[in-house]
Order: structure tokens, then sequence, then C-alpha cells
């Protein structure tokens, strides 16, 4: 048991990778009025100050970096609401809420539940929805058209030195805001690519969509302190 043990802390560090570093940045923006001036601040200003409720969106999440040849790749769809979130791919789900995060794998018939560390909480799907401007500054920001499509593309760098996260960009659409692109890199220039799609923004999300129902006949592994 004990090294099925390992190898699912070592899932749990990769799929942890996914949802603290990924799913922070799955946000909707409303657009700017016409009397407002943009700016790099601006934009930032409204991650901060507009996103107040929930999202949810389809992802294809890619993680490359020099270490290694070629690049792993995850799909899926995130739903959130504050610091709860619920991500479902094809091999597992995964519920986290506050600190909790619970694991659940059908084809190992295991549910992992694990903590996250307090230093890493500013990672968290939650956090960063409200910890923006205690995370980076707005850098500068450029006007982009992909597929046809006009894109404000923003870039942030961390407000510390040491920042786990190194730089991180963002594409948002003109015309709504909804960011559908980000390139995030880190200290060991490993590359978090996301691309989101069907994103909604302020959508009825029962409660029950963040509670986690423990099936029969599982294993259950507790790495909660």
């Amino acid at each position: 048991m004990i090294p099925q043990i390992t190898v699912r802390v070592a899932m749990v560090s990769y799929a942890s990778r996914v949802v603290l570093v990924l799913f922070g940045y799955a946000i909707s923006f409303s657009p700017n009025t016409p009397a407002q001036v943009l700016s790099p601040e601006s934009l930032l200003g409204e991650v901060v100050s507009l996103y107040q409720g929930t999202v949810e969106a389809s992802f294809v999440h890619k993680l490359s970096s020099e270490l290694w040849e070629g690049s792993q790749t995850l799909t899926g769809r995130v739903q959130l609401s504050g610091d709860q979130y619920r991500i479902e791919t094809l091999f597992e789900t995964i519920i986290g809420r506050g600190d909790e995060v619970w694991i659940y794998r059908p084809e190992d018939q295991q549910v992992l539940i694990t903590t996250v560390e307090e230093n890493d909480l500013a990672y968290s799907p939650g956090a960063l929805f409200h910890s923006y401007e205690k995370l980076y500054r707005a850098h500068t920001y450029s006007r982009e058209t992909l597929s046809g499509i006009p894109y404000f593309r923003l870039e942030l760098h961390p407000a510390e030195e040491n920042f786990l996260i190194s730089s991180l960009t963002l594409w948002l659409r003109a015309d709504d805001r909804v960011v559908t692109r980000l390139v995030a890199l880190d200290q060991d220039n490993t590359r978090t690519e996301i691309e989101l799609s069907d994103v909604r923004v302020g959508v009825p999300l029962p409660p029950e969509t963040f509670e986690f129902t423990l099936p029969e006949d599982v294993e259950v592994i507790d790495l909660r302190s």
C-alpha cells in the first residue's frame, strides 16, 4: 500500500500544480465604460474589482519545461465560487474548499484527501481571485488580433521577488474582457499555457457542486495533518 500512496502523493503534486497554478486565472471582465482611461492598472483593477461571483469554463492546460522533452496536456471543465472549486477531467474529479482538497480517481477506486500548505494558499483558485493586487503589478498591455478577434494582452509581474510565477500574460477579448488564454512562466522556466472556452460568469452553482460525496467501495487515503 505504501508504494500506491507514494504514487498518489506524486499525482497530487501534479494535480495541485494544475489546480493552484492554472485556475487562479480563469477570470471574466466587464467592458470599460467610454469615459475610462485604459491602462495596465485599470485592466488589473477590473480583475480585482469585477470578479465577484461564480465562473465556469472548459480548459486545455499545457505544461512544458526545458527540464524534460515534450509537454503534458490536461483537458476538462472547472467551476468556481469564492475559495471553492470543482475540476472534472476524463480521469479524476478534484473538489477544493479552503485549504482542503478531495481527489477522486474512479480507475484506482481511491479518494485522496489532503490539505494545501498555508504558504501555497496564495496560488489557490479562490485566493487568487481576490489577491491579484497583492500578488502582481500591472506592467504593460498591448492590442493583438487572434483568429480575427481583437484582444488586449496584459503583462503582469510579481509584486515580490522570488515569487513562484516570474511572469503572467493574459489575453482578454476586447469586446467583453473574457480571458481566453494565459501563459505563466515560473522561476524554473516551466511554461504553463491555458486555453479557456465556453466561459460563463455569474451562473447559478448549487452548494452541492462543491460537496464531495464519498462513492461506495473506494479506498480513502487521508493525508490531512
